[in-house]
């Protein structure tokens, strides 16, 4: 392929759709990953991919596909979550793990009792960009404008959430308000990001970037800053490098991510043994 056929697909909307939403997707994810690894809830943004995957099998199955069906059962998926770990703190992981393994279940028998479904739900494991439309347009854009402010307005209370709970209990910054409006948000996310990278990919995208900038032991500020960053340039180079090969975008990205990751491990480690 030249450079002319690449740069050919981008007069096609559903590309330029995909770049767009692709892109607010990869940053957004890496913004609300960075306070969830550093929360340590990263397992809950896994937990709400394959969520995910079990509120698009009812949207398909019963409401046609509709966008807001899935944001509602993903909103009371996050809150169910939440109030089950807080709950049940020692076996928080082996509850989200239990959830994950039902949904992705469930999901898959809800769909088989439709069989006139025009629409393979097993496309949103992996994600296609043929799938995003123009809704999945607006409501990232609305996205991107709720969490941009969120980070704005309130990133102190955030940083100091995801250090020192208690702490932020004690100065009466109310941490479970913000772990709930997280939680709400990333599943939100997840719903619109698994249309382009698939529910089995879309966790990926909330992990890699903190994992990679934590290789380097910058501040809090400096990580969230450059972890934004690679989530862009990851993101252009994995979306050139689908075009190029014709590859899954969503599988492409992940892979440019650990190999990021692999590199920067290798690295940092280097230079920690020679500098012991």
């Amino acid at each position: 392929m030249t450079i002319n056929q690449l740069l050919a697909y981008f007069q096609y909307e559903f590309v330029l759709r995909g770049l767009f939403v692709g892109l607010l997707v990869a940053v957004l994810a890496s913004g609300l990953g960075h306070f969830l690894v550093l929360k340590k809830m990263a397992y809950i943004g896994d937990g709400l991919s394959h969520v995910a995957y079990f509120s698009v099998a009812i949207s398909i199955t019963f409401f046609e596909q509709s966008l807001w069906i899935n944001l509602l059962v993903a909103t009371l998926a996050s809150f169910t979550i939440q109030l089950l770990v807080q709950s049940n703190k020692g076996y928080s992981d082996t509850i989200i793990g239990g959830i994950a393994t039902s949904a992705i279940a469930l999901g898959t028998l809800i769909h088989a009792t439709n069989p006139n479904a025009n629409l393979s739900i097993e496309s949103f494991l992996f994600g296609s960009l043929l799938l995003l439309r123009q809704t999945d347009v607006i409501v990232i854009i609305f996205l991107f404008l709720l969490i941009s402010g969120l980070f704005i307005f309130f990133f102190e209370e955030l940083m100091t959430m995801a250090f020192d709970r208690d702490f932020a209990k004690v100065n009466h910054l109310r941490p479970q308000w913000f772990e709930f409006i997280l939680i709400v948000l990333t599943s939100w996310l997840v719903i619109v990001g698994i249309r382009a990278a698939g529910s089995l990919l879309m966790s990926s995208f909330l992990l890699f970037p903190t994992l990679i900038v934590m290789n380097f032991k910058f501040g809090f500020k400096q990580s969230f800053v450059y972890g934004l960053l690679i989530a862009m340039i990851n993101f252009v180079v994995g979306f050139m490098i689908s075009l190029w090969f014709d590859l899954p975008t969503g599988s492409t990205l992940v892979v440019t991510y650990a190999i990021v990751w692999t590199i920067t491990v290798i690295v940092t480690s280097l230079k920690r043994n020679q500098h012991s």
